[in-house]
């Protein structure tokens, strides 16, 4: 049996695994946070990993990265037009190592694409043009999660900052608009607004929690899948186009008091494929030796104090738009490492290199004055490739 946080301090508790709830807020920038006190509450009360890598700037790629702890070329959708090549048979999802340890699995979304099924006893995939009430239905989930009487697994995918930016942005101005780029303080302020919604969703789903386990032995993990511009740089209007770091720096919270810290936040940089292992390890569950191995690794030695460096962090998109659309195969890769990233574009073979401590908004292209370093990290970056 694997060494879990909990029989590392105290013993294993008695009991049943404990309820987990993955509250996913779909492009929740960054720097957004400090829009409303519920993510200072979610500090206090667990573990924040201030410097998570999303492995894709968009949904459909980045969630199932996330649930299975795989790339992209190892779960097959790496790409946009990609959801229906998923290699089911080759990734377990973690709806799946949760049903099989006897959790019951429950899901809400609002696109089939979006997040690998398998596992899942209910998934309620709920379309925009047919949403009456994101709330009232996500709080109905967790009614129905906390009335079973066994171990529940419940994901909740806020999609409302999404559907704002589709509506007010990406359906409105062209890629190199002007009107949009010319405005960038006018399109954080609307962006701040979606994002204090996503807010108040989050701190109205933890008081449903908390009514429901008062004692606070829930695993709750949020996160968001990956950020979104308000207009930095040309060609990309919100996401999916670029991997600079206002798409792809992300953030992660896991809170749950009999098995985690409280007011602890780990700044060394991590990875979205390293949630699953990370769970598993929590919950004392092994990782399948039927699929592919995991890419990510478990946080719990960071936690612990074992470990304190950053892990090399790799992420590749490819536009539906934007000055080099390519929607069915990534073109656009970025490794991030020791402070540094490497961005190369497949379809006008150019690279890109900046130093994230003194340049953190990517200004200073560095790769002709630093060879060196520029083939350190392609180094690196070519074991993903």
């Amino acid at each position: 049996m694997m060494m879990s946080w909990r029989s590392l301090f105290g013993g294993r508790k008695s009991g049943p695994r404990p309820n987990v709830v993955l509250i996913l807020l779909d492009q929740f920038r960054h720097d957004a946070r400090s829009v409303h006190p519920v993510f200072s509450t979610l500090g206090d009360r667990g573990c924040l990993f201030s410097e998570t890598i999303t492995y894709a700037p968009y949904t459909l790629a980045s969630m199932h990265a996330t649930m299975t702890g795989l790339y992209g070329r190892q779960t097959g959708v790496d790409a946009y037009t990609k959801s229906d090549q998923f290699q089911s048979g080759q990734c377990h999802t973690l709806a799946q190592y949760l049903q099989e340890a006897g959790y019951h699995t429950r899901g809400y979304t609002f696109s089939k694409l979006l997040v690998p099924p398998d596992g899942f006893d209910s998934l309620s995939i709920v379309p925009e043009d047919e949403e009456t009430g994101v709330l009232a239905n996500q709080l109905a989930e967790l009614d129905a999660a906390f009335a079973q009487s066994k171990p529940f697994f419940c994901y909740l995918h806020y999609p409302e900052i999404h559907h704002v930016i589709v509506r007010d942005v990406l359906r409105k101005y062209t890629p190199f608009d002007e009107e949009y780029f010319g405005n960038r303080e006018r399109n954080r302020a609307a962006y701040l607004e979606a994002a204090r919604g996503a807010a108040e969703h989050t701190a109205a789903l933890l008081e449903a929690v908390d009514r429901r386990d008062p004692n606070g032995d829930t695993l709750v993990v949020v996160m968001t899948d990956h950020g979104g511009g308000v207009g930095e740089r040309v060609g990309e209007k919100a996401y999916g186009v670029f991997t600079y770091d206002y798409t792809i720096r992300i953030w992660m919270y896991l809170v749950c008091a009999p098995l985690l810290p409280a007011g602890a936040e780990f700044d060394a940089q991590v990875r979205t494929v390293d949630l699953v292992p990370t769970l598993l390890e929590l919950l004392e569950l092994s990782p399948s030796s039927r699929h592919t191995a995991l890419t990510g690794r478990s946080l719990l030695p960071l936690i612990r104090g074992e470990e304190t460096s950053g892990r090399p962090a790799f992420t590749e998109t490819g536009g539906v738009e934007g000055p080099n659309p390519s929607p069915d195969h990534p073109n656009v890769k970025s490794l991030r490492a020791d402070g540094w990233k490497l961005i190369y574009n497949q379809t006008i073979n150019t690279f890109e290199l900046y130093n994230l401590v003194e340049d953190p908004h990517e200004r200073t292209n560095l790769y002709t004055t630093h060879p060196e370093k520029a083939r350190e990290m392609w180094v690196k970056m070519s074991e993903y490739l």
